[in-house]
């Protein structure tokens, strides 16, 4: 079984404690993000929980050590973009972010972590030029410590429609950056990929890589491609337990976060929510076949 935590918070910046409790206490209650009246109790036992696929913008060094102490393994997904605070209100300067970057490949290894330059906003402020410099400076100091960058232009949902201004449309500019972006990315020595985008100068990414979880743990897994996820999206088929509206990062490109409902906020609660769990009297067991050390998830 493979746990994504998450696509839609930082749990690695913001919900560690929390987090490393649950893993203490082998489960994991989840809502389903559409229906709201559904809830699912996931068991987090390291027997038949291969890996974690872990997504931030600022993770904590010591909450990495101790998800590895308590015995699991895992890979993060780490963003470093060129935006400053007005984009990105509470993510901590670039040089920071780049240190805290190669100390997690020195530590953990250079397989354990992925570079995500995501999203790519094209307009006026951010032009070609602009994306050109920022990526050829980051790649530059992280050329030892990752083996891929995962990037994707900006998808202008419907909440943060009236967030940023005068995004280029123009696929010709989307293509010459992509082309200056992947010589850059191949003389570091990085796989330049594209995710969930429909452009064929890079190859396709798999954020729930199946080949980098299998050289992580050293045996091969049975999960499939997950139908849930959009109709480009290559991962394997994993089970996410975050929740929306749980993230303070304040990136205005954000899908996932439109308000705040952590204003009471549990590190013991078994949910990533003010939702009291004795209150919810129809949660449903995650069943999961193993066979022998592949895992088979039944959703």
């Amino acid at each position: 079984m493979i746990i994504s935590a998450s696509r839609r918070t930082d749990i690695p910046s913001l919900h560690t404690e929390w987090f490393l409790n649950r893993l203490k206490e082998k489960y994991i209650i989840t809502q389903n993000p559409i229906n709201k009246n559904k809830f699912y109790r996931i068991p987090l036992n390291k027997d038949i929980t291969d890996i974690i696929v872990f997504w931030s913008k600022n993770p904590n060094i010591d909450f990495l050590k101790n998800v590895r102490d308590l015995g699991y393994k895992f890979y993060i997904h780490f963003t470093i973009t060129p935006y400053g605070k007005t984009i990105e209100k509470n993510i901590p300067n670039k040089d920071v972010l780049i240190k805290k970057f190669i100390d997690i490949s020195s530590l953990f290894g250079k397989d354990s972590i992925v570079w995500r330059y995501d999203p790519i906003i094209l307009n006026d402020e951010f032009d070609i030029n602009y994306h050109i410099n920022n990526f050829n400076n980051f790649a530059s100091q992280l050329n030892a410590c990752t083996d891929e960058c995962i990037f994707s232009f900006i998808q202008i949902y419907s909440k943060i429609k009236n967030n940023i201004k005068n995004i280029y449309v123009d696929d010709n500019d989307k293509i010459f950056l992509i082309n200056s972006l992947k010589d850059i990315a191949d003389k570091n020595n990085i796989k330049l990929k594209s995710c969930s985008q429909d452009f064929n100068l890079t190859e396709k990414a798999s954020c729930i890589d199946k080949e980098r979880i299998q050289k992580i743990l050293g045996y091969s897994i049975k999960e499939k491609k997950d139908k849930s996820q959009r109709k480009l999206c290559n991962c394997a088929e994993s089970i996410d337990i975050g929740s929306y509206n749980t993230c303070k990062n304040g990136c205005i490109y954000c899908y996932a976060n439109s308000k705040n409902i952590l204003k009471n906020y549990d590190v013991n609660n078994a949910i990533l929510s003010d939702l009291n769990i004795n209150d919810i009297d129809n949660i449903e067991e995650r069943k999961i076949i193993v066979n022998d050390k592949n895992m088979l998830l039944i959703l």
